[in-house]
């Protein structure tokens, strides 16, 4: 297993080196005609770009201020501007393939070095504009409201107002001023229980505890509390013991594949994220941790990736809240979570099984948001 875990490291390292070099390369070749382009301090200047992203592992524990910061933020920009230079770089390709089919004289004057220079300004200043879009929306947090009848009756409850949330990454970036737009909007919506399900630390505890953002939490106001589950990114780097205790600090119950009655009305389920399997051991099914359940009253279900929807409808499970997608976060991986998911965002209902799939609160990776927009949902459960 090692030597396979070893073997895929490199392999992902060359990929990204390749792709890396290529889209250098093509810049290289794009500016090298220019009045005072110096080779050196290009591709110096190139090189520090693409290494960022290990610079920023390597010194996360060790270093912190402005600089570090920075660093951080050309890494995450660097991962998006690969994907829209190579579909840039393909668009381009493809118009000079058929041009030099069919239009000779015009692929003359596509493959002069001067409409070359051209063509590459035109792509900076286009990824340029699409990251100025993006990181404006990334910072456009919308309500999604849902009403949702469920065919059971709770003991004094006609209603149960659910504020759900996934994917803060909270950090650098998404930070104490993002958390505290969330936390005042979120009682605003008066509700009854707060829901987070997973990616709520972005791996790394040690901003959200410098900044007290377990203070933050502490203001949340509800009738039964918050309740939250774990997501890939809190098992990662073996620290979820270190994730799990700031946010117990702030007042919220994290559920790992365990069950909570509320006040004997309806049960909070929360599931280890399936990244569990891979890192850490077994986590237990839905049919253990519900079996033994009164089903007569709801069953909400909080795990992180919306995959296990068949065993949870099998289950019993009125509500799952998920997350984990994204939606995609940015054009064009969202093609990809349409695909690799049942249902990447929005409701899913089949028979009495309710899913909840949140586009997220904040960014993992480039902050940005193109295609769709940050989030709290707001769910209205109506008991009948």
């Amino acid at each position: 297993m090692k030597l396979l875990q070893i073997f895929l490291i490199i392999l992902v390292l060359s990929f990204y080196g390749l792709i890396s070099y290529f889209i250098g390369l093509r810049g290289y070749k794009a500016f090298k005609i220019m009045p005072f382009f110096n080779p050196k301090v290009y591709w110096i200047l190139f090189a520090i770009v693409v290494v960022s992203i290990f610079i920023v592992r390597i010194l996360e524990n060790h270093a912190e201020g402005r600089l570090y910061n920075l660093i951080e933020v050309i890494s995450f920009y660097w991962m998006a501007t690969i994907v829209y230079a190579l579909l840039i770089l393909l668009l381009y390709d493809i118009i000079g393939l058929l041009l030099r089919i069919g239009f000779a004289n015009a692929h003359s004057y596509w493959i002069k070095p001067e409409f070359t220079v051209f063509r590459a300004i035109a792509a900076i200043i286009l990824i340029l504009g699409l990251f100025i879009y993006g990181n404006i929306n990334s910072k456009n947090i919308k309500v999604v409201e849902y009403n949702l009848n469920i065919n059971k009756k709770v003991e004094g409850i006609n209603k149960l107002t659910i504020v759900m949330a996934s994917d803060f990454h909270l950090g650098n970036i998404i930070n104490d001023k993002r958390l505290k737009h969330f936390v005042e909007t979120a009682n605003g919506l008066k509700p009854d229980i707060v829901l987070l399900a997973g990616d709520i630390i972005d791996e790394n505890p040690k901003v959200y505890d410098k900044l007290n953002m377990k203070n933050i939490f502490n203001r949340l106001n509800t009738e039964y509390g918050v309740y939250a589950c774990l997501g890939n990114h809190e098992y990662f780097r073996g620290n979820t013991d270190d994730i799990v205790k700031s946010l117990v600090d702030g007042n919220i119950k994290v559920l790992r594949d365990e069950v909570v009655s509320i006040e004997d009305k309806f049960y909070i389920v929360g599931r280890e994220d399936k990244t569990y399997d891979r890192l850490v051991g077994k986590r237990k099914s839905i049919e253990q941790l519900v079996d033994k359940l009164d089903k007569s009253k709801p069953i909400i279900l909080l795990d992180h990736q919306p995959i296990d929807i068949e065993n949870a409808i099998k289950s019993g499970v009125d509500i799952e809240v998920s997350g984990h997608t994204h939606k995609g976060q940015f054009f064009p991986i969202d093609l990809f979570t349409k695909r690799l998911f049942v249902k990447d965002y929005g409701h899913y209902t089949k028979g009495n099984y309710n899913l909840f799939v949140s586009s997220g609160y904040g960014t993992w990776g480039p902050p940005i948001r193109i295609g769709n927009s940050p989030e709290i949902v707001l769910i209205r459960v109506f008991f009948k």
